[in-house]
């Protein structure tokens, strides 16, 4: 019997920022992609949605009920609109695995799936002159789609936030404190999902 080859949305149970990270992703693989040039609508939608997201999750850490309520209505529309795009991205590509590798979401069936990730290692602070930056580099582990970076104001206990994400293994936060001390951690999202933190890295901003 021949496999049949599908993307699927990979997010029960996952935080908000793992949903936003995910229609992020698909959004910059999807825009322009020319193998489903029919679905640029719902792609911007999805984008308008996150972006929505985005701010209901900055409100809801106010702890207020009806903000966090609202955060998670956030997260079903997200959901619903990737779930609609994956949907759309599967008839359209019809099994091709060549196309259905360029949406942005994975796969339910490879040959040869990697599992889950290990957390990115060796994270440390690069010298910048830039005031109130940190600039980090880390090494990943094969598989990768996209690193998410995390900051914390304090170690005990921590209080991560994200700070963001990017395909590199590299990156710079901005609008920090001159002089004052962070601690950072990376994580690594592939087809799996996200790793663990790496070992949380305690630099200063550049003074």
């Amino acid at each position: 019997m021949k496999q049949v080859v599908r993307v699927v949305v990979r997010l029960k149970g996952r935080s908000a920022l793992a949903v936003v990270d995910q229609a992020r992703f698909t959004v910059s693989k999807m825009k322009g992609n020319v193998n489903f040039p029919t679905l640029a609508t719902q792609v911007t939608d999805l984008e308008s949605a996150t972006d929505t997201l985005e701010s209901a999750i900055t409100e809801a850490r106010s702890g207020d009920h009806e903000k966090v309520g609202q955060k998670q209505v956030e997260v079903e529309k997200v959901m619903t609109g990737l779930g609609q795009l994956c949907d759309s991205i599967n008839g359209l590509a019809s099994g091709d695995k060549s196309v259905l590798l360029t949406c942005g979401l994975p796969l339910r069936r490879d040959n040869q799936p990697i599992g889950e990730l290990s957390p990115p290692v060796k994270l440390v602070s690069r010298l910048t002159t830039t005031q109130g930056r940190a600039s980090l580099v880390w090494n990943g582990p094969e598989g990768t789609r996209l690193y998410n970076l995390y900051k914390s104001t304090s170690s005990d206990p921590f209080n991560w936030v994200l700070a963001g994400s990017t395909t590199k293994q590299r990156f710079n936060v901005d609008g920090l404190k001159a002089g004052e001390f962070y601690w950072f951690a990376v994580t690594a999202n592939g087809t799996a999902g996200e790793s663990s933190l790496s070992e949380p890295a305690r630099v200063m901003a550049a003074a």
